[in-house]
């Protein structure tokens, strides 16, 4: 499995015991990385965390997840990593609004 790049052996043991292997090994690994750099390119400096509890927001096109980190920069200012890293749930956020853009994107098709 390619997350023990991304992750320490503790980590990496932890997100088997919150996720189901079969749906970590259905992750696609391009995308994953693709996610993976915008939020260190955004300066999250807590994205072990992010994979940890929120593994959901990298099956998302990181397309959709950047204009939900823009949407939400917007929202919250410049120093919205560190509002975000005091209160992961608006990981929540980005997600609901990352699907909504692939959703809306996907209907006018």
């Amino acid at each position: 499995m390619f997350l023990d790049k991304y992750l320490n052996s503790t980590y990496l043991d932890l997100v088997y015991s919150n996720y189901e292997e079969d749906y970590i090994n259905l992750l696609d690994e391009d995308n994953f990385n693709k996610v993976y750099i915008l939020l260190k390119n955004n300066n999250f400096y807590f994205i072990d965390d992010i994979i940890l509890n929120y593994l959901e927001l990298f099956e998302i096109e990181e397309k959709y997840v950047q204009l939900a980190i823009n949407k939400i920069k917007s929202i919250l200012g410049d120093n919205f990593v560190e509002q975000i890293g005091k209160n992961m749930t608006l990981i929540n956020k980005i997600i609901e609004l990352a699907i909504s853009y692939s959703e809306k994107d996907n209907t006018s098709l």
